[in-house]
């Protein structure tokens, strides 16, 4: 067995209880009594883990990836156009009835509610080492919830502690920023500094200081007031962390496509906090490989159930051209492209077609975002297929893939922008040689000079269907821009402009039931 299959199993110790979102609820552990062991640690604390597997490479996928130019989903007649959802999302015309912005509210908030109720269960715990480690990785995934509804729906509540009944309003989006920052920075003494299987997919040291440079790296966008060199400084201790007391540290992989497969686990050197998927114990949507695939593409991938031929998440193509500026860049491996052919050589056919994937699309009726059924336009699109369709995932078509959230080569390149948009360095790095370090590794030719603009464009090829072009986007000013080709008109698809859309709608269940929300404005 897998050590991520291990520790999968070790997460579903602990059950799940009911809650809702405003009310606490009673414990059902009582810490007189347990934890005291690692083991039973590890029981109660396992729903958290469970509840960020629940939606992160769905919901919240969607919120980041299908509102920017790096992803589309689009319908083929009936198919996939489900009510709108997904056009939606692309056009930025979603409201506040959006029907994954409510999941992925919802499942913030469940988490946030766990964490809560977790914390209150370890508060007359044995004292101890173990207490203190546990304690600080609750407070530390409590803020990484808290962190996804701050970048996405801004002036969002904090939770009242658990006991209390009164109904929370909205705290303005700088004052979560600091009760986040406060949350971390107290329990990052308590944190485990180990890289390796025992720490994998658990907040350690080095996670905490990565979720930090997320929040300061964009803390002019959540706050008005920049902090690069705050980022700058928590990258640098992630970047020396073999300096720090760490078994090994951090490295850009030389083999990009391998981190990403359905065998990715502890020995990744890149990751830097990631999400366990395995469907013997629970998958809860890691599809992520399944989505952009061709119905005949099953095959070269030696997977056992077949795909919907509705299904269709690709890119725009002016998003896969960045990707052919550089054509021995070995990142360009994640796309399907082209004309496709079967592993022993012969070629794709849909009848008497031979398969094409364009990355061009035109549209039937782009107003419902029909692309049509014919073979031709079935094949419209390039894939993304990063995360590896796994040849072992059962009708649910789950997968083992496991998900990186927190990256090193992502924080090469946010350290280079840190230092691009004014801090400094006391390492002596500069933009443009942390900027090569990536692109040599991925065997791309170097660059001469950088700014933020081609920042943005290499930040695209490296970090593609990971869930952060959203928010670099944002930071950049470009989530107003226009992109997406119809390739009949060669008119732009998503042009809405409107900048209140930098955050989502607080959904309309949610103003229901709590009366101290108030909406975000332009809804």
């Amino acid at each position: 067995m897998k050590m991520k299959n291990i520790l999968s199993a070790l997460l579903l110790l602990g059950l799940l209880s009911c809650t809702d979102l405003d009310v606490p609820i009673e414990s059902s552990y009582t810490s007189d009594v347990f934890p005291r062991s690692d083991a039973e640690f590890a029981s109660v604390t396992g729903p958290v883990y469970v509840q960020l597997r629940n939606n992160i490479a769905l919901d919240y996928y969607y919120l980041q990836e299908l509102t920017t130019d790096e992803a589309v989903l689009t319908a083929r007649g009936a198919d996939y156009y489900d009510g709108g959802r997904y056009i939606q999302l692309n056009l930025h015309t979603w409201d506040e009835t959006h029907p994954h912005i409510n999941s992925t509210w919802t499942w913030a908030y469940r988490g946030i509610s766990l964490c809560g109720e977790i914390l209150a269960a370890l508060e007359n715990a044995s004292e101890g080492e173990i207490r203190d480690r546990t304690v600080a990785e609750i407070r530390t995934m409590r803020a990484l919830y808290y962190f996804f509804v701050m970048d996405l729906f801004g002036n969002v509540p904090i939770s009242p502690e658990y006991g209390e009944l009164t109904l929370p309003g909205n705290s303005d989006r700088s004052a979560v920023f600091a009760y986040l920052e406060n949350e971390v920075s107290e329990a990052l003494p308590f944190l485990s500094k180990e890289i390796g299987t025992a720490t994998y997919g658990k907040p350690t040291y080095w996670m905490a200081h990565a979720l930090l440079a997320k929040m300061y790296i964009n803390a002019e966008v959540y706050t008005g007031t920049a902090k690069y060199q705050e980022a700058v400084n928590s990258i640098n201790i992630i970047m020396n962390a073999s300096e720090n007391g760490a078994n090994q540290p951090f490295d850009l992989e030389e083999n990009y496509l391998e981190m990403f497969g359905f065998n990715n686990g502890p020995h990744i050197k890149e990751t830097i906090f990631a999400i366990p998927f395995d469907q013997n114990f629970g998958a809860n949507g890691m599809r992520l490989g399944r989505f952009p695939l061709h119905p005949l593409s099953r095959v070269n991938f030696g997977l056992p159930t077949t795909i919907s031929v509705g299904n269709c998440q690709h890119t725009w193509a002016d998003f896969y051209y960045l990707f052919e500026k550089d054509p021995e860049d070995i990142r360009n491996g994640i796309w399907l492209v082209g004309h496709q052919y079967y592993n022993d050589g012969s070629p794709m056919m849909d009848g008497d077609y031979h398969v094409f994937l364009d990355p061009e699309i035109a549209f039937v009726n782009v107003e419902t975002f029909d692309r049509g059924r014919s073979p031709q336009q079935i094949a419209q699109g390039a894939r993304n297929v990063k995360y590896t369709p796994d040849p072992t995932w059962t009708s649910s078509r789950d997968s083992r893939n496991d998900f990186l959230l927190f990256r090193y080569a992502d924080f090469v390149l946010l350290k280079a922008e840190a230092l691009l948009r004014g801090a400094n360095d006391p390492m002596g790095q500069n933009p443009l040689e942390l900027v090569n370090q990536v692109r040599s590794i991925r065997n791309a030719s170097t660059l001469a000079a950088i700014d933020l603009d081609i920042l943005l464009e290499e930040r695209g090829r490296e970090m593609a269907g990971e869930t952060w072009r959203r928010n670099d986007l944002i930071r950049f000013g470009k989530f107003e821009s226009e992109w997406g080709r119809d390739a009949e008109t060669n008119l732009p698809v998503k042009t809405n402009n409107e900048t209140y859309r930098r955050v989502f709608p607080i959904p309309q269940g949610e103003l229901a039931t709590n009366p101290k929300l108030i909406q975000n404005p332009g809804y």
